[in-house]
């Protein structure tokens, strides 16, 4: 039997920041997906998938010379957690090729010994230390929402990143806005707010700019409350900006607001409408 694992990537962070010197973000998948499959041939894999493969080996201390393919949606230095979906995904794969399965836990550590991680293949909507692997809290199910996908262009590297000089600084100035951003954030889980859960997101996204400028961010931000727009999310440590509609919200409005973005800010790429979606690690069996 051989196996072909899904993971999704994701269109930024709910919320990101600090608390109390503990760094988390709070995840936001999407239906697009990493995928890697078992192969009868060796293809090409990128470095970080290649590295996951060898650590997931050496964690299980077995050896094995099993061939993968890995398939992305996911555009990379953009805040896709594209390098988050294809490690886990390879992680995962290489232990269910050798009659293995890993939990989340363990492919969140093997994940962030490679470079800070997304956790998108942790089930459902969580509260995630992108340095360590802690799995800090548990949302629930993702709300219903759709995003309109947007890229100021660039790319940022997540190792320099995280790197920076002054980062945690910046990320301390933030935490009386985060903790706030958070409770709503809760709050609207709790309730099924989904105006709450958009507004946490764009504080989050607001406090960001001093960390990682947009200058896009707060046109995009005036305009879409003009078009029924619960929120605006970010990639904290990327170039993605979404904007946050409610599911039922009329597809001719949404296009509305995506037409009115695109003419009035500058130097702004149209990426794609996604569905939020929980996150997770899906497994597909394939019959030989």
């Amino acid at each position: 039997m051989n196996f072909s694992i899904k993971i999704p990537g994701s269109c930024g962070e709910l919320v990101q920041g600090m608390i109390n010197d503990v760094p988390f973000l709070v995840t936001c998948p999407i239906d697009m997906y990493a995928k890697a499959s078992m192969s009868s041939y060796f293809s090409y894999l990128p470095y970080k998938a290649k590295l996951a493969r060898s650590k997931t080996l050496d964690y299980l201390k077995i050896k094995s010379f099993n061939k993968f393919c890995l398939m992305t949606q996911l555009l990379a230095g953009k805040g896709m957690a594209s390098s988050s979906a294809d490690i886990a995904a390879i992680c995962q794969l290489t232990a269910l090729s050798c009659g293995k399965k890993l939990t989340e836990d363990e492919i969140a550590k093997i994940s962030t010994s490679i470079e800070p991680t997304d956790g998108v293949f942790c089930k459902g909507i969580v509260r995630f230390n992108h340095l360590n692997g802690d799995i800090l809290e548990h949302f629930g199910l993702a709300p219903k929402l759709k995003i309109l996908m947007f890229d100021c262009g660039g790319k940022i590297d997540t190792l320099s990143f995280n790197r920076r000089r002054g980062l945690k600084k910046l990320y301390q100035q933030n935490e009386k806005t985060i903790i706030e951003a958070l409770d709503l954030l809760r709050l609207g889980f709790k309730e099924k707010n989904t105006s709450y859960i958009g507004r946490a997101a764009a504080m989050s996204a607001y406090a960001n700019q001093k960390i990682l400028y947009k200058r896009q961010l707060e046109d995009i931000m005036i305009i879409s409350e003009n078009y029924d727009a619960v929120g605006v999310n970010v990639a904290h440590s990327g170039t993605v900006i979404g904007v946050l509609f409610n599911q039922d919200t009329d597809a001719e409005l949404v296009e509305e607001c995506r037409q009115k973005i695109l003419s009035d800010c500058f130097n702004l790429n149209y990426l794609n409408l996604v569905n939020m979606i929980s996150g997770g690690i899906f497994i597909e069996k394939v019959n030989s």
